[in-house]
């Protein structure tokens, strides 16, 4: 055995004893990491600056109560001339006060409603937290709500609570595992529309995802 294969054995066996050690060690303790959030300029007043950081990542942002949701979607919706919704099956929203002449349940695999997803003028959505650090909202990709729905109507209207207003993208993660025990396997970090450059650096929206993104706080 040559000097460089010998020296390749030892290191391998060397890394296996390690991990073997690792693996059957008893006696771990977890020591959680500082909010990275620490180095990035906040305020006390989470709400407003969420609101002024959503507007710079050219969210339009709206405001409402609970009971007028429908009627703030309807002048949405309407100031762009879109009649055709898609949305999730926990929009929890009273359908029959949205004005939309076709308005589609996302309850089948994207298979069977390609067509309807991608012909759909806007969407609605739930975010579960906003981050006021970084001005984005966190959506939860599921079943009842598919990640496609963010992604392929022209308009994009999300849902925040103002009460699930946090102040950092750890504080947002740490929050949704304590309640799912596990992070989700699909989270969305949304903010705004879709946009991109090219060398230029003209800035183009919509090209994969919605063109307009509004938020409603409530």
């Amino acid at each position: 055995m040559n000097k460089i294969a010998e020296i390749t054995s030892k290191s391998k066996a060397s890394i296996l004893k390690k991990l073997e050690n690792y693996y059957h060690e008893t006696e771990f303790s977890y020591t959680p990491s500082i909010d990275p959030v620490e180095h990035i300029y906040t305020t006390d007043d989470m709400l407003s600056e969420l609101k002024q950081k959503m507007s710079d990542n050219k969210y339009i942002v709206e405001e409402s109560t609970q009971d007028q949701l429908e009627e703030k979607i309807n002048e949405i919706a309407s100031s762009y001339g879109y009649t055709k919704l898609i949305y999730p099956q926990n929009l929890n929203l009273n359908l029959e006060k949205i004005n939309a002449k076709e308005k589609v349940c996302f309850d089948k695999n994207i298979e069977d409603l390609r067509s309807e997803v991608f012909h759909s003028d806007f969407s609605i959505i739930h975010a579960r937290v906003g981050v006021s650090s970084h001005g984005v909202a966190l959506v939860l990709s599921s079943k009842e709500q598919p990640r496609m729905l963010s992604l392929a109507p022209k308009l994009c209207i999300v849902l925040l609570k103002k009460e699930n207003v946090v102040k950092s993208l750890s504080e947002a993660l740490n929050l949704t595992k304590k309640e799912h025990e596990n992070l989700p396997s699909n989270i969305l970090f949304i903010a705004g529309p879709s946009r991109t450059a090219d060398i230029e650096l003209i800035t183009v929206f919509g090209v994969h995802g919605p063109q307009q993104a509004h938020i409603i706080l409530y």
